[in-house]
């Protein structure tokens, strides 16, 4: 009884190490060239820069701005992260995320039902400058 509880607590404890290793050995990133604003999450809701040299794990979550992209080194792999794109680097180098972005080629324009010879005054729409407007006529100025 006790031999059979040690070799389960055994294999147990080596089946953990193994899982645990196994997660340490994934190689990171590193940042050959960073153009524009490119931000990783350094904790919840914080985002700091990221630079060239800077080594950075498959699950870094970054962002890059408009006009940035962001080039990584792995082994022999390059990869190229464009603007605009936000999520792990694993997601982004496997081109998951970067899929859904940008504009659909195809996309149909649908006709305007405002002709050339409508009224160019009032309408029905209300912005907050014609608002204002609206109130400062109503309200009595004593200077």
């Amino acid at each position: 009884m006790k031999k059979s509880i040690f070799i389960v607590l055994f294999l147990g404890t080596f089946i953990c190490s193994l899982a645990v290793f196994a997660q340490t050995g994934k190689e990171d990133f590193v940042v050959q060239t960073v153009t524009g604003k490119v931000e990783r999450e350094v904790s919840a809701g914080k985002w700091g820069p990221v630079t060239a040299g800077m080594k950075l794990a498959p699950s870094a979550v970054i962002n890059t701005g408009l006009n940035s992209s962001l080039v990584l080194v792995l082994g022999e792999r390059k990869v190229t992260i464009k603007a605009m794109q936000k999520g792990t680097i694993e997601k982004l180098s496997n081109g998951i995320a970067s899929s859904k972005a940008g504009i659909k080629v195809g996309a149909k324009v649908t006709e305007s039902s405002v002709t050339a010879n409508d009224d160019q005054g009032r309408t029905n729409i209300s912005t907050a400058s014609t608002r204002a407007s609206d109130v400062t006529k109503e309200v009595e100025w004593s200077e």
